[in-house]
Formats: structure tokens, C-alpha cells, sequence
């Protein structure tokens, strides 16, 4: 074997080795990409408590001023036992004085006939919205005043969703 023979040799394999190395690095650095951190699920702010004064309904206020009534009112459904259904927690909103004709809520149902994980129901007061999530499976609920969609600012639950029709 000549020299040059053996330098040609020698020169492959540090090249083969300097590209095999930044390659088989990259390897591990794909693997803690791929794995990566564990997501945190964000805590739910904390809006069961019953308050230390009952809040009132104010009939012509806006629905800033009447969201702790309808947090007391959702409150108050979710630690009774009656189901988390659209009708009913409907109803419970009606029969606390809001305007059913202003009033969305969601189905009991999905399209493939499961039982929904929540129903939503909504007031709408002016351009706002006050809307109301109830969980099925733990009767958790949040309430919020969030402000209304659409092009006539009269949406406040997108999708398909109930009127009071009863």
C-alpha cells in the first residue's frame, strides 16, 4: 500500500466521521425536541363561591351589573341535583328574571348522539353577553360577561345552538 493510498483512506474516514458525528448529534437533540416539556393544564379561576351578600337582578342594568346576579344564579343550579341540561338550566335563567328572548343555549347532544361534556347558556343585554359554562360531568361551572358578535353585535354563543321556544 502506498502512502498515498493510506492518506486517501485516512482522509475518508475523518471525513465520513465528521459528517457522521454532527448527524448522530442531531439525533439527540430531535429526540428532546420530539419529547419535549409536559404542557400544564391552566388552573380555572374559582367561581363557586357563594357570596357573602346575595346579589340582586337589576332589571334595565347592563351585564356588568347583573354578573354576579347571574353567577348566583348558575351557582345555584349546579350544586342543586337537577341534570346539567340545556332546558332546564334554561328555565333556571328565565326563572330568575332574565329575558328569554334574548336567550342561547347549547344541546344536550352532540351530532353522534353523546352526551354533551358541557352546555353553555347566554343572556344578551345590550352588546353584551352574559354566558354561563356548566360541566356535566363534575358540575363545575364559569359564568363571564364577554361582549356580543357578530356584524349586529347580537350573537353571544356561535354554532348551532337553542332558543326558548316553550
Amino acid at each position: 500500500m502506498t502512502e498515498s493510498t493510506t492518506v486517501k483512506r485516512v482522509s475518508r474516514a475523518v471525513l465520513a466521521l465528521g459528517i457522521a458525528l454532527p448527524l448522530l448529534a442531531g439525533c439527540s437533540v430531535v429526540e428532546n425536541v420530539v419529547e419535549g416539556p409536559t404542557p400544564q393544564t391552566p388552573k380555572r379561576e374559582e367561581t363557586t363561591k357563594k357570596p357573602t351578600v346575595a346579589p340582586v337582578f337589576v332589571p334595565d342594568g347592563t351585564a356588568e351589573q347583573n354578573l354576579p346576579y347571574f353567577t348566583e344564579v348558575i351557582r345555584k343550579y349546579t350544586a342543586g341535583d337537577q341534570p346539567i341540561k340545556g332546558k332546564p338550566v334554561a328555565q333556571a335563567v328565565i326563572d330568575a328574571g332574565f329575558d328569554p328572548t334574548m336567550m342561547q343555549f347549547s344541546f344536550d347532544q352532540t351530532k353522534t348522539n353523546l352526551e354533551a361534556d358541557n352546555i353553555f347558556v347566554s343572556v344578551r343585554i345590550g352588546t353584551d353577553c352574559l354566558i354561563g359554562q356548566l360541566v356535566t360531568s363534575d358540575r363545575t361551572f364559569v359564568a363571564k360577561n364577554e361582549p356580543a358578535l357578530g356584524p349586529n353585535t347580537d350573537i353571544c354563543l356561535i354554532g348551532n345552538t337553542r332558543s326558548v321556544d316553550w
